[in-house]
């Protein structure tokens, strides 16, 4: 991203050591947070041990250290907020971006103006557009607070919890350490929960009875429906293997009565175009690919080939503005084979299109930078032509 902003800004850029700089600007970037908090006993040396009277541990407001590994980096971009006249943060368009970012300027203590620039889409024609739109960031000061609130709280929460079980897990004579999380948890508890449910099940059987019929030459399935007096379970079906095969003999080969018939004209409205949630699970049912494998390779797609827009959007909405840039994107489409001579009427809106439905950023979808098929791996090329 640093390389596509610096190519869009333009100017002779140089390579520097964790940074690019022009004669007018100086590029840098984050690899994932550069901060954490400090441990709990350098807000209060009292929590080095663990006590329940201590509990909950008292570490708000927030205090940061350099990530171990992370310090030389950090440290760089820490002298360049310093030797800005003004700053523009580029963080992912999203509340955890906008931290990630939000919070190494509140380390130094930065008073200098900062502008927010909000790239959906990193090919050269959009990273220039967005420069030319930048806006003020205190607009995002709402977004920055509520994951703040949510790091805070996950710290505060998982540090006491964790503590708080494993104490009392010593007390039953429990040596380790019982890690408690707001997500892990909850994760934990569905897992045991379905392993329970699955040591308890009892096998059950039913029996559907479905008859193969042929009417003017064209030949149908029908299913028997379970009548008031046949045995069966909550769900109306066929519990009795004696009772299924006993009336598939006495029907075999008889006539049937069409009692009605009708032909039903449905139109579907397409889907909506992906978040990366849907993505993923349909990624995994069709293709059996993990959640964090489709995340992987849409991140190739956003940052190695610029063909989709922002990957990890949990929105399925598109801009009104979006609409009128659709035509570039769809003539760009037409040199993949699976899209060639498509006829497409571009003047129809789909309820996609709904700049009140846009979060912070827009469902995923291809851009105008349309790559060579044969140039993308097997799981790229089928991740792809999804979002296509």
């Amino acid at each position: 991203m640093a390389k596509d902003i610096a190519k869009a800004l333009g100017g002779n850029f140089q390579k520097k050591d964790g940074y690019l700089e022009s004669t007018d600007n100086v590029v840098t970037w984050c690899y994932g947070h550069l901060l954490k908090s400090i441990e709990p006993e350098a807000y209060n040396p009292a929590y080095a041990q663990w006590k329940a009277e201590d509990l909950p541990l008292q570490l708000y407001p927030l205090r940061y250290e350099p990530i171990a590994g992370k310090e030389a980096h950090t440290q760089t971009v820490i002298d360049l907020i310093n030797r800005a006249d003004v700053i523009i943060h580029a963080g992912d368009p999203d509340d955890e971006g906008q931290l990630l970012v939000e919070e190494l300027l509140e380390y130094t203590g930065n008073s200098k103006p900062v502008k927010r620039l909000l790239i959906n889409d990193n090919t050269d024609a959009a990273v220039k557009k967005a420069l030319s739109q930048l806006k003020d960031n205190h607009q995002f000061k709402g977004i920055y607070r509520k994951a703040l609130a949510r790091a805070a709280g996950d710290l505060i929460y998982g540090m006491s919890m964790t503590r708080a079980y494993t104490i009392e897990g010593r007390k039953k004579g429990y040596r380790g350490v019982l890690s408690v999380g707001r997500v892990q948890t909850p994760i934990l508890g569905l897992i045991v929960r379905r392993y329970l449910a699955n040591q308890s099940h009892t096998s059950s059987f039913y029996y559907p009875l479905i008859g193969d019929f042929a009417v003017n030459g064209q030949t149908f399935a029908a299913n028997w429906k379970v009548n008031e007096n046949a045995p069966q379970d909550d769900k109306k079906r066929l519990t009795s293997k004696s009772y299924a095969d006993a009336l598939a003999a006495r029907l075999r080969g008889k006539d049937a009565d069409i009692k009605a018939a009708g032909v039903q004209e449905k139109e579907n409205a397409p889907p909506l175009p992906f978040n990366l949630v849907r993505l993923q699970q349909m990624m995994n049912r069709q293709h059996k690919m993990t959640a964090a494998r489709t995340l992987e390779i849409t991140q190739q797609l956003r940052e190695k080939y610029k063909a989709i827009t922002y990957n990890r959007s949990d929105c399925s909405y598109l801009s009104d503005e979006q609409f009128n840039e659709a035509p570039q994107v769809l003539e760009a489409l037409q040199g993949i084979g699976d899209f060639n001579g498509l006829a497409l009427d571009q003047s129809r809106k789909s309820k996609a299109f709904d700049s009140g439905k846009v979060t912070a950023h827009t469902a995923i979808i291809p851009t105008a930078n349309v790559p060579a098929l044969n140039a993308l791996s097997e799981h790229e090329r089928l991740v792809y032509l999804a979002i296509a």
